[in-house]
């Protein structure tokens, strides 16, 4: 699946989009993807830090990407258009 068609941020290994936190390889198959109302949980990146493939810098730079965008502008988060995640 391709990412959100609106990308905030995009980093190395992590995209910023309207869905929230995204992998950019779509090898991933969204599976560690990041909905905006997950994005103030603690602990999201526990899941992947036993993955080879995981970023942890790239990760944490856009967590804090997205969670001041969530504090700041909070309705650029939308749910997906048909063919997008």
């Amino acid at each position: 699946m391709a990412l959100h068609r609106d990308i905030f941020w995009l980093g190395r290994q992590w995209a910023v989009t309207g869905y929230g936190i995204q992998a950019v390889n779509k090898k991933l198959d969204m599976k560690f993807d990041i909905e905006a109302s997950r994005l103030l949980e603690e602990g999201l990146a526990g899941p992947m830090l036993s993955e080879p493939w995981f970023d942890l810098e790239d990760f944490i730079e856009a967590l804090e990407v997205a969670r001041k965008r969530l504090r700041e502008t909070p309705e650029v988060f939308r749910p997906a258009q048909s063919g997008e995640k």
